[in-house]
């Protein structure tokens, strides 16, 4: 390549070099283009974009709940909360043992006793249940959840067994899914690395405001099940690694 001698001469083998500010130019819009876009904070989507089981979940609650206290009378209801929730009594002879005694366990956790309740744990399900279903996987998610609630249950008959009161609510293994989230935040060093105590705070912080408020109640003065709360979230630390390694829930 030549260089003419006139630097006013149009010559296409001149090939003009772009000038300090330019090249900084074209690099930010380099990096600016090779950027994935900014997601935005709320996702489109369905609901927005939980995954299924979380969403299948919080569907069942509301379904569950609209059935009992929308289109159930008073005394329905009281037949489904003692036929459906988990009633310590039918397992200490105080009332007679009925089949209602082999699906409460289970079945209590879907009911709900107000829609303060519903809502409540219909957001604490988004919250939780998201973040731990996208760890753990749909299959496993599922699993502990459901043996959190168990728990949850057996915890409430240890503390009041001739208790002949309905337990209902899936708070127990709610309580379950954010003891899973404080171990995967743990496992990701997201607790910050100036935290020397771990998750232990959180721990003992649950377990207080679990007794706090099975001691006030919660509104309208509706007791809360506490023992319950605290089984099911002491057992999220038990059950997590067993269904993490678990060959029969990939």
């Amino acid at each position: 390549m030549t260089y003419p001698e006139d630097p006013n001469a149009n010559d296409n083998n001149v090939v003009p070099l772009p000038t300090g500010r330019e090249r900084e130019r074209l690099q930010a819009e380099k990096e600016q283009q090779s950027k994935p876009p900014a997601e935005p904070f709320f996702k489109s989507g369905p609901l927005l974009n939980l995954p299924p089981v979380t969403k299948y979940m919080i569907g069942i609650f509301l379904a569950v709940h609209i059935l009992t206290d929308v289109i159930l009378n008073d005394q329905q209801q009281f037949w489904a909360f003692m036929h459906f929730g988990f009633v310590p009594g039918y397992y200490t002879g105080i009332m007679p043992f009925s089949w209602a005694a082999l699906v409460g366990p289970i079945t209590f956790t879907f009911l709900h006793g107000s829609w303060t309740h519903i809502l409540l744990n219909g957001f604490m399900m988004m919250a939780f249940g998201t973040g731990v279903e996208r760890w753990m996987g749909a299959k496993r998610m599922i699993a502990f959840f459901m043996l959190c609630n168990i728990f949850a249950a057996l915890a409430q008959f240890v503390f009041d067994p001739q208790s002949t009161a309905p337990v209902i609510g899936a708070s127990g293994g709610l309580s379950g899914l954010f003891a899973a989230i404080l171990l995967m935040m743990q496992q990701q060093n997201g607790l910050g690395s100036g935290n020397r105590h771990g998750i232990l705070p959180f721990i003992i912080l649950w377990v207080v405001i679990s007794v706090v408020f099975g001691v006030i109640g919660g509104p309208g003065g509706s007791s809360i099940a506490w023992a319950a709360h605290i089984g099911g979230f002491l057992a999220g630390f038990v059950i997590y690694k067993p269904i993490m390694r678990s060959k029969f829930l990939n």
